[in-house]
């Protein structure tokens, strides 16, 4: 046992670990679990040594066991208080915004999505975008592929006049809505839309006071577009203590403090599964209806409300590149991870085989 503490002693001396960095209220802090810290220094020993071409380069590990953090990591100069873009992971505090909607009454996911929308839709709009409602956005099953030119926004080839809202409308239909689970980065804007126009203010002076401050998250920023809406989808930045207590609101189906932030039904039905969500590529939403359902791939594991689903009954906030919070309920415990790699599947292995026994 001696042995064992030393060696994770030394992991932490190696690595750094990131304790009360934060000028904002932290997480309650438990005993370093030893078999957490040993099982991060082994993902990150692994994680580091994978070969080029691929990349994965952690920045952080964050362990929420039962309402205290067990453990802390940081690495390649990253501090506790260093903001990240945490790119994807961002849809699920969109979806929190939308409970929090839902529960004001600004609208419910039944209404239909061309509504809010008059003066941006076609000539003609089809019965198949007249079908298509808030639910369809937040499920990904909203039956719309994005055009190249919506695309291009990613490689800031976007004019500033350039109506987003209009493309979106404007592009292709996959499938009917509510038949297909299909990754569209631009639902998330249509909705974030959405919560703008009935609330009267932006996304995050609306979510700030509701949600954000509860928490205790004080630095966030999050993306506009041209037009200056929330782009919803992408473009937040957040500190890994931030993912930490956003996973822990909703392990406890989001009350925090004693105060219900959004209501408890709302948590489950973004938790739960919604709709299949295989074959999926993680790379700009692009599927092949061909393929083969993989059931041991991660993203065929179901979708809820910008939350997907995963194996050993936990779901996750995910961003691209290696940005995931990751919440056993069965067990009460968040796992926070960030960084940056080029494998998609092949990191989530890599995860399950060093933590998967403590999830």
């Amino acid at each position: 046992m001696k042995k064992l503490a030393l060696s994770v002693f030394l992991a932490a001396s190696l690595f750094g670990v990131c304790r009360n960095a934060y000028s904002s209220d932290i997480l309650p802090r438990g005993d370093e679990s030893v078999e957490w810290a040993l099982a991060a220094e082994s993902f990150y020993n692994e994680a580091v040594s994978v070969p080029a071409p691929d990349k994965a380069q952690p920045y952080s590990i964050m362990v929420v066991d039962h309402g205290k953090v067990v453990l802390e990591r940081c690495y390649g100069g990253y501090t506790a208080d260093s903001r990240v873009n945490v790119l994807s992971e961002c849809k699920t505090v969109l979806a929190l915004a939308a409970g929090i909607a839902v529960e004001e009454g600004l609208f419910s996911v039944g209404d239909r999505v061309a509504d809010f929308f008059p003066g941006h839709l076609p000539h003609k709009v089809s019965d198949t975008l007249s079908s298509m409602t808030i639910r369809h956005l937040l499920t990904m099953t909203c039956g719309w592929e994005e055009s190249s030119k919506l695309l291009s926004v990613f490689a800031r080839n976007s004019d500033k006049d350039f109506d987003w809202i209009g493309e979106f409308f404007a592009s292709r239909p996959t499938s009917v809505p509510g038949t297909q689970f299909y990754y569209n980065f631009f639902a998330s804007y249509i909705m974030a839309a959405i919560i703008e126009k009935t609330s009267g203010m932006h996304v995050m002076d609306y979510i700030r006071p509701r949600l954000l401050e509860p928490l205790d998250i004080t630095d966030a920023e999050w993306e506009v577009s041209p037009a200056g809406i929330c782009v919803g989808g992408w473009g937040m930045l957040l500190c890994t203590e931030d993912l930490a207590k956003l996973g822990q609101l909703l392990l406890q189906r989001g009350k925090w403090n004693g105060r219900q932030l959004v209501p408890e039904e709302w948590i489950d039905s973004m938790t739960s599964k919604q709709v299949e969500s295989g074959p999926f590529n993680a790379f700009l939403g692009r599927y092949n209806p061909s393929v083969g359902y993989d059931t041991e791939n991660e993203h065929s594991q179901g979708y809820g409300y910008y939350v997907w689903r995963g194996k050993y009954g936990t779901y996750r906030m995910e961003g691209l590149r290696g940005k995931l919070t990751i919440v056993s309920p069965a067990r009460e415990t968040v796992l926070v991870l960030t960084g940056d790699t080029n494998l998609e599947q092949e990191y989530v292995d890599l995860i399950w085989k060093h933590f998967a026994h403590l999830m």
